[in-house]
C-alpha cells in the first residue's frame, strides 16, 4: 500500500473512532475534530429523521453511543446518503448487541425503517383492474403496488415513550404497510386470520380466487365448515379496499 493511502486509512479510522484510533502524524487535532463532528452529524441527521421513536425512547446519551458504535464498527457498503438507514438496520440486525432494557428495540427500528422504504419505493401504477367488485369469492384482489406484510413479536405500532412492554404478548403482531393512491404510507393492524389471507392472495397469481384462499386457510385450521369463513373473507377484503390497500379485482387478459 502506498504511503498516502495508509495515511488516508489511518485518518478515516480516527474519524470513525477518535477515542481508540490515533490521529496520523502531521494532522492537527482541532482540524480533525471538525471532520469527526461533520461525519457524526451527517449520520445523525439521517437516522434521527428515520427513527424518531427509537431516538426518543433511547434518550440522547444512549442514542449518541449507539451511533458512535455504528460508525466505528459497521463497514458501510454504500456511499449514498439515502442508504444510511439501510446500513443502520443491517448493523442492528447482524452486529449490534442489545444491552438496553428494551427487548423490542430492534423490531421498533425495523418498523420505522419500513415506513421510509414504503415511501420511496418506485413502482409502476397498476392500470389493469376493476374497482367494482360484485363477487369477491370468484376473483383475485389487486393490491396496492407498494405493500409489505409485517410480523413482529411486539406491538411496535403502539410503542412510544409512555408504552414500552418488557415482554412480548402471546399473540404476534401483524401489520399491513402500503402506499395508497395519494402516495401516503398507511399501516393497518391485522388479526392472524386476515394476515394469512392477505399473505396467500399476495403471493399467488391472478388465477387463485378468494374462495380457494379461504378454503386453504380452513384446511390449515382444520375448520369443519369452510363456507362459514366466506363471510369473514368478504368483509375483510371490502374493508381493506375501503382503506386503500386493495385497488379492486383483477381482470382477465383479452
Amino acid at each position: 500500500m502506498m504511503a498516502f493511502q495508509a495515511v488516508q486509512r489511518q485518518f478515516l479510522a480516527h474519524l470513525r473512532n477518535p477515542g481508540q484510533q490515533p490521529l496520523p502524524t502531521g494532522f492537527v487535532q482541532q482540524g480533525a475534530a471538525l471532520y469527526t463532528d461533520l461525519l457524526y452529524n451527517k449520520f445523525n441527521d439521517s437516522l434521527e429523521t428515520c427513527f424518531p421513536v427509537t431516538h426518543a425512547i433511547l434518550g440522547e446519551k444512549a442514542w449518541q453511543q449507539l451511533l458512535k458504535d455504528f460508525i466505528a464498527q459497521h463497514r458501510c457498503l454504500s456511499s449514498y446518503y439515502r442508504q444510511i438507514p439501510d446500513e443502520f438496520i443491517q448493523y442492528l440486525q447482524t452486529e449490534w448487541v442489545n444491552h438496553t432494557e428494551q427487548p423490542y428495540l430492534l423490531e421498533l427500528a425495523h418498523f420505522e425503517w419500513v415506513e421510509l422504504i414504503l415511501a420511496i419505493t418506485d413502482a409502476k401504477p397498476v392500470v389493469k383492474f376493476d374497482s367494482t367488485v360484485n363477487d369477491w369469492l370468484a376473483c383475485h384482489p389487486v393490491f396496492a403496488p407498494v405493500l409489505q406484510l409485517l410480523h413482529y413479536a411486539y406491538p411496535v405500532q403502539r410503542i412510544n415513550e409512555n408504552y414500552q412492554p418488557t415482554t412480548s404478548p402471546e399473540q404476534a403482531t401483524h401489520i399491513l404497510g402500503f402506499r395508497d393512491s395519494d402516495d401516503v404510507v398507511q399501516f393497518i393492524e391485522l388479526n392472524p386470520a386476515t394476515a394469512r389471507l392477505v399473505e396467500i392472495l399476495h403471493e399467488t397469481d391472478d388465477s387463485y380466487t378468494v374462495r380457494e384462499a379461504i378454503q386453504q386457510i380452513a384446511s390449515e385450521l382444520q375448520h369443519p365448515e369452510p363456507s362459514a369463513l366466506f363471510t369473514f373473507g368478504i368483509a375483510t377484503l371490502t374493508d381493506l379496499m375501503q382503506q386503500g390497500a386493495i385497488l379492486g379485482r383483477g381482470i382477465a387478459d383479452d
